[in-house]
């Protein structure tokens, strides 16, 4: 429904409904117009919490402490009844105990009455609260969901209740609808206040309190110590749950789900902005205040932006103040301001009449977005600044890395591309820490690779200026490394179908299984990238460590290797069914000890590759020990031709999937 269509009801509501009353009113009665009633009842008000919002700002303009909303559901058999109560103390729809009825049919059926202007004040009477009510039709939202409602209403002791049924209204010939008398000026003992029964609501989806509790401070900003509210769940006549509303409960959801990361008081934080002059002095003049937030990952389309209270109600849903607002900053982005003074003209509606959006085609709450857009606008770009901050220090500790200094490390050609793309992926907004980390850490292990700071440093200067463009070049990388690597491994596999062959036939490690695997070293493992060779164990080791009952031939380690990781690797290379003893138990101590002298940070691997291998008598326990220890391995040929044939399959394999998806993407 739009402003212009708001406003003209408003005005055929002043027209057509100009309502008067006999001050000796003996009877409760309601002149209306059922258009009018239709329009601003069942229609206007269809959600609980907006509803039930309506009522409780009733119960606040009328001075209550206290509130209590009962959801009362009754289930029998397949059917379910709710009704909704909500009961405050406050002073009753009559104030004082003289001419009740009067006042009832003045203050509450009265439809469209503006009690501001007919009593010439916006505060309340007893603790001059801001009034909230404004238009009078407050009193209609509760045939958004109900046909029925029951209303028992205390001041001074004196007592009365009623029923409003629509169906009898639509029934009613005329403009009077006598509202069904239950309790007429009655004398009771009761507390001052007024009880709302919405009987028998129209509801298809179960009423989560929780929910409900949030929706409905999200539209009230009134919880304190002098007013409560509590939400109340009854089922089956057993109270099944219970919740005292604060201010902040609509927040904290926000704080659990997303996460607030920055913050903006306002107008503590304004100067901080670098705004002009009269930026800053307009929220001054028109006490606008409050605090904008942004959040670490993107809110719900329904959370995000501003919200606006006027006398600590809302008067405009979240909102971001630009109509070209589709930049990604305003989905982390929420807020709440009062502009209590949007509301302070008794005589002008700046609201529209749900009381969800300001009428924004007027000057005043033109010249409200135009500021709020600018502080809007400097929070975005300091929000950037911050956000690309926190994500290089996260990132820095997550790697044990500093960013910039890793890119000053690399060759002066290859630091452009290397900060470019750390910038693409530090500045996207999309991109959370963690995934932000991941990135940085491929980017950092792929400038390894010679080949990828050519392919980066030929690709970088042609297109590459956003997160979609790096996916696409890292994928067309991938693309081309898997391919080279495809090629490699098939070499790779006939390699070792070779060597597979050699051990088959038992052929001499010296003559044939050492040379080959020196110049395939990948065989013994794919972490492997440099190794040396017989390293003369009785040259290094004779001072510390003389062993003159060793001979010759056994005092050499057959490979020392270095993995990728700088983990040392000790192998040892034995013909099948050799026999284990104590002096070659002895001998792999000896070769730990001085791999842990010679290398004392590295973490030392020593492993035995043979097949068919056996233990001498007294041996086999003191072996099994050490290699229960992780101080030695035994590895056969035959599982270590399986791990390279499969490893290097892999590769093939990958090459092939990342075809096939190139193709299904043509």
């Amino acid at each position: 429904m739009t402003s212009t269509h708001i406003l003209d009801k408003e005005k055929m509501i002043k027209e057509e409904m100009q309502i008067s009353y006999d001050k000796t009113d003996t009877k409760l009665k309601l002149k209306f117009d059922l258009g009018i009633v239709e329009l601003l009842g069942s229609q206007l008000y269809t959600k609980l919490p907006a509803i039930i919002s309506e009522f409780v700002s009733n119960s606040y303009d009328a001075d209550a402490t206290e509130v209590k909303v009962i959801v009362d559901e009754n289930k029998l058999g397949q059917e379910k009844i709710t009704n909704i109560i909500i009961e405050d103390n406050g002073t009753g729809l009559a104030i004082t105990a003289e001419n009740c009825i009067e006042k009832i049919n003045n203050n509450f059926l009265s439809i469209g009455r503006k009690r501001r202007k007919e009593e010439k004040t916006s505060e309340s009477l007893i603790f001059k609260r801001r009034l909230q009510g404004k238009k009078g039709i407050g009193k209609l939202a509760g045939f958004g969901i109900t046909n029925e409602m029951i209303i028992t209403t205390v001041s001074e002791k004196i007592c009365n209740a009623f029923k409003l049924d629509y169906n009898k209204m639509k029934e009613t010939t005329g403009d009077t609808y006598y509202p069904e008398i239950i309790i007429n000026n009655e004398n009771t003992e009761m507390n001052d206040g007024t009880k709302v029964e919405l009987l028998n609501i129209r509801r298809k989806k179960d009423i989560d309190l929780i929910e409900l509790s949030e929706s409905i401070v999200k539209r009230l900003q009134i919880f304190d110590q002098n007013f409560k509210l509590q939400l109340i769940h009854i089922f089956n006549n057993l109270e099944v749950a219970k919740i005292d509303l604060t201010n902040n409960d609509y927040l904290n959801y926000i704080k659990e789900e997303k996460k607030l990361q920055f913050s903006w008081k306002i107008p503590a934080d304004l100067g901080k902005l670098n705004l002009d002059k009269e930026v800053i002095d307009y929220f001054n003049k028109h006490n606008i205040n409050g605090e904008i937030f942004t959040t670490e990952t993107p809110l719900k389309k329904e959370d995000q932006g501003i919200i606006l209270y006027a006398n600590k109600k809302l008067c405009q849903e979240n909102y971001s103040f630009n109509e070209r607002a589709n930049d990604n900053f305003y989905s982390y982005l929420i807020g709440q301001l009062n502009i209590d003074y949007i509301d302070e003209d008794i005589y002008t509606d700046n609201i529209s009449t749900s009381r969800d959006s300001l009428v924004w085609e007027n000057e005043i709450s033109q010249d409200l977005q135009n500021n709020i857009d600018i502080v809007i606008k400097r929070i975005q770009n300091e929000w950037r600044e911050k956000r690309k901050q926190e994500k290089e220090e996260t990132v820095n500790k997550k790697l044990d890395i500093n960013i910039n200094d890793w890119i000053n490390s690399l060759a002066l050609h290859e630091q452009e591309s290397a900060r470019k793309l750390v910038n693409i992926v530090i500045n996207d907004e999309t991109m959370n820490i963690q995934k932000t980390t991941e990135f940085i850490g491929y980017i950092q292990d792929m400038y390894s690779f010679s080949s990828f700071k050519d392919f980066a440093a030929k690709l970088i200067k042609e297109s590459v200026s956003n997160l979609e463009e790096l996916l696409k070049f890292i994928k067309d990388w991938e693309f081309i490394e898997a391919k080279e690597m495809a090629k490699i491994a098939q070499g790779r596999i006939n390699a070792i179908n070779n060597f597979e062959l050699m051990v088959l036939e038992n052929q001499s490690e010296t003559k044939y299984i050492q040379p080959f695997l020196e110049k395939f070293p990948w065989i013994l493992d794919p972490k492997i990238n440099e190794f040396r060779r017989e390293v003369t164990f009785a040259k290094i080791l004779k001072e510390k460590f003389p062993d003159d009952s060793l001979e010759e031939q056994n005092r050499r380690i057959d490979f020392l290797c270095l993995t990728t990781n700088n983990d040392i690797y000790i192998l040892e290379l034995k013909r099948p069914n050799i026999k284990i003893d104590e002096k070659y138990h002895n001998q792999i101590y000896r070769y730990q000890e001085f791999a842990m002298e010679k290398y004392p940070n590295k973490n030392i691997i020593t492993t035995l590759v043979s097949d068919n291998w056996g233990y001498d008598r007294g041996v086999e326990l003191m072996f099994k020990d050490a290699l229960a220890g992780g101080k030695f391995l035994i590895k056969s040929y035959s599982e270590m031709i399986l791990e390279a044939r499969n490893y290097h399959k892999d590769l093939i394999f990958k090459y092939e999937e990342l075809c096939k998806i190139k193709e299904e993407s043509k």
